[in-house]
């Protein structure tokens, strides 16, 4: 909002000054938009706010006031929904010089404070206040709002109720901890040790990420796996026939919590049905992106582990048969004449990169054969031998699009896992050497499309993305399609995925 004074609290807005006209920017979110349309300032509106207008106004001015209130209240609640974010703030208001109903003549601000209690809540109203003001002059009322704003939000962090401020992991429903060390403990040191893996095999406490094939695991709910211990599978009678045979094949994973529960990944047929209503098996993949930070490492570990294992039966060097030690985490060969060849899991460097143009209003995105027709992303590619990660950039951008990058602007930012099969995400930040919009020539044996898109529409596609989920699953988009709450054009990976924490980076 370019206005003095605002620009110390709002970092991002969208401004509905006509609500019949405004649909498009409310999140797309038609609810939303009917439910503003609807408002007419009566005292039904302000039910479920704390705050009301002053009671020697007139009838007009009430109902003008009123309807701020419930639609402040309204759409703090919706964004903080739809953006995934902890706090939403809203302002709706007058600050003059001319004011319409036309018996005000002073400014006045409603404020709204939406957010969520835990990670795992759905947005509700935390705060909202009526700000008068006593004078017309626009400036010094922006000026005012946007002080008592921070200062709104500043009452609404320093609360502790129900320790809103207070963000932690829930592992499992059991194990909760603010250090992620403490969490989940990989125990690398322990998997040589055969008595103790004997020990943690046979602890009927043990519990598991189950995998059905290779790319799926076992989710309880969206943001946390299923991990049960060998009594919860015996319950599930679907699940009998499968686990017996897996059980002597399963991979140590490490351990979790304070107790220190060992952890196994458990892979079962790709057939394999679950009878538990609660309990699904999800694709990582595409799912994967949606689980709280341990649980999403523990479904990347085992699926990589479980991965290496089907991808490495034999050994390279002597050709013979691999058996697994460790845990599952080593291999050997079964060789008897010579010294026996040892083998671990490894991981595949892999560049994705977002590059702008030098003003930095517009990304460069693309979209590969695997990808559904509105999915865009940054241009990635596996790191070849002898090659550093900045001359994989280089490369890979110049070979998929034809845009040479400037070798000074490449930045390393952040990396992850991706066991699809077994790749390592190396995340890097890189500007265009060439000013403009560098034309694009896209290689067609890796890509489909590429384009430079601007910094508004790719926030937009962000805003769609949260909204709809896991949109890397064809049928979730198609499902929302079908029902007629998307007909976009672009959608950009979810958060979680390293492709989204680039762009979201780079918006910010």
């Amino acid at each position: 909002m370019a206005v003095p004074g605002s620009s110390r609290v709002y970092f991002g807005s969208t401004v509905a000054y006509n609500t019949s006209r405004s649909a498009p920017l409310l999140c797309g979110d038609r609810q939303l938009h009917e439910t503003l349309m609807r408002l007419t300032g009566s005292e039904e509106d302000v039910l479920g706010s704390s705050v009301d207008a002053d009671e020697n106004l007139s009838d007009e001015a009430t109902q003008y006031i009123r309807k701020k209130i419930a639609s402040t209240r309204e759409t703090a609640i919706a964004y903080c929904k739809h953006t995934n974010t902890d706090f939403v703030i809203v302002e709706g208001g007058a600050t003059g010089p001319t004011f319409n109903p036309k018996d005000l003549t002073t400014g006045f601000a409603v404020l709204a404070v939406a957010g969520r209690q835990t990670d795992h809540s759905e947005p509700e109203l935390l705060a909202q206040t009526i700000v008068y003001s006593d004078t017309a002059d626009r400036e010094a009322n922006m000026r005012l709002y946007a002080d008592s704003a921070a200062e709104l939000c500043s009452e609404v962090l320093s609360r502790k109720p129900s320790d809103a401020s207070t963000r932690h992991v829930s592992v499992d429903n059991t194990v909760t901890a603010e250090n992620y060390q403490d969490c989940f403990d990989r125990s690398s040191h322990l998997r040589s040790d055969e008595s103790v893996m004997n020990e943690m095999q046979n602890d009927a406490n043990a519990k598991h990420v189950v995998l059905r094939g290779t790319d799926q695991v076992l989710f309880a709910s969206k943001d946390q796996l299923l991990l049960p211990t060998y009594a919860d599978l015996n319950e599930d009678r679907a699940l009998l026939n499968d686990i017996q045979g897996a059980m002597l094949k399963r991979i140590f994973v490490g351990r979790l919590g304070s107790s220190q529960t060992p952890i196994f990944a458990l892979a079962l047929p790709e057939d394999t049905e679950v009878q538990s209503h609660e309990a699904h098996f999800a694709n990582t993949r595409s799912h994967g992106a949606f689980l709280n930070p341990i649980h999403n490492e523990l479904a990347m570990t085992a699926t990589a582990l479980v991965n290496w294992q089907k991808s490495n039966k034999y050994c390279p060097v002597t050709g013979t048969p691999l058996e697994y030690i460790h845990g599952g985490t080593c291999a050997r060969s079964t060789n008897t004449e010579d010294r026996p060849v040892l083998h671990w899991p490894r991981q595949d460097p892999s560049i994705i990169v977002l590059v702008e143009n030098q003003a930095s209003t517009h990304a460069l995105l693309a979209r590969s054969p695997r990808h559904p027709s509105y999915l865009y992303t940054c241009i990635a590619g596996f790191v070849e031998a002898g090659e550093t990660f900045e001359s994989a950039v280089l490369r890979e951008t110049n070979e998929e699009v034809g845009v040479t990058v400037d070798d000074d602007s490449i930045q390393y930012i952040y990396s992850q896992p991706w066991p699809f099969p077994r790749s390592c995400m190396i995340g890097m930040h890189a500007r265009a050497r060439e000013i403009g919009l560098p034309s694009i020539n896209i290689d067609p044996n890796e890509l489909v499309d590429a384009q430079w898109f601007d910094k508004e529409v790719i926030y937009q596609a962000t805003v769609e993305t949260d909204r709809l989920g896991a949109v890397m699953d064809p049928k979730v988009v198609e499902d929302q399609k079908a029902k007629g709450l998307w007909g976009g054009k672009l959608l950009v990976p979810a958060k979680g995925v390293l492709a989204r924490t680039l762009i979201d980076k780079w918006l910010k």
